[in-house]
């Protein structure tokens, strides 16, 4: 019978085959605020994993869930942390890869955009639009301090601005004279469409 001996360097370029392709690493992650300049990759990210959250280490952090990112040419996955924002008032936004164009723009900061001025519906009237598509998951929010003991919250969400899904930012307001409670804007499938409910006081 013939005996196969390996090297100690060819024993560990096996065993270094056989772990996964997709291992935890220590990414150092350094958000920037504002969207970087996308990259084009070709490969699409592998599925995310899903993670247990932890306690956060103190007042003011945000939860960044864990997600792929790519370095050195390759995926890498990167564990759920809690981070401190660079500033009040910003947000995380999570990086997205478009499988058409193949554009990865990378996790990062962004600060919110000044709220629209939108006219509230009248008290028992819904305005809808149908859209061909669901809203992209909502973005988490930093509650700032609320200016007075009259306003409401009105919590961030995904509008149609003509063929266009924008995120308008959550806001502290004052009901409008006579209105007391704000029903938050919502999307409803209805066959093969998405209907968008405009947000109403009552």
């Amino acid at each position: 019978m013939k005996t196969t001996h390996f090297t100690l360097p060819a024993a560990l370029l096996l065993a270094g085959l056989a772990l996964p392709a997709r291992a935890e690493t220590h990414v150092s992650l350094n958000l920037q605020l504002g969207a970087p300049a996308p990259i084009v990759v070709r490969q699409a990210p592998p599925p995310v994993i899903i993670e247990r959250q932890y306690n956060a280490p103190g007042p003011g952090y945000v939860w960044i869930a864990g997600h792929n990112v790519w370095r050195h040419n390759r995926w890498v996955w990167v564990g759920g942390t809690w981070m401190r924002p660079p500033q009040p008032g910003v947000i995380y936004v999570e990086g997205r890869w478009d499988g058409r164009s193949h554009n990865w723009i990378d996790s990062h900061w962004e600060l919110p955009p000044p709220p629209p001025v939108l006219l509230p519906a009248p008290p028992d009237y819904n305005v809808e639009y149908v859209v061909g598509a669901p809203p992209p998951p909502p973005r988490q929010e930093i509650i700032v301090v609320r200016p007075g003991p009259s306003y409401v919250w009105i919590g961030g969400y995904w509008a149609r601005h003509g063929r266009r899904q924008e995120w308008v930012a959550g806001r502290w307001e004052k009901p409008p004279h006579g209105r007391r409670e704000w029903v938050a804007p919502r999307y409803e499938h209805r066959g093969k469409d998405y209907v968008f409910i405009q947000g109403s006081w009552r």
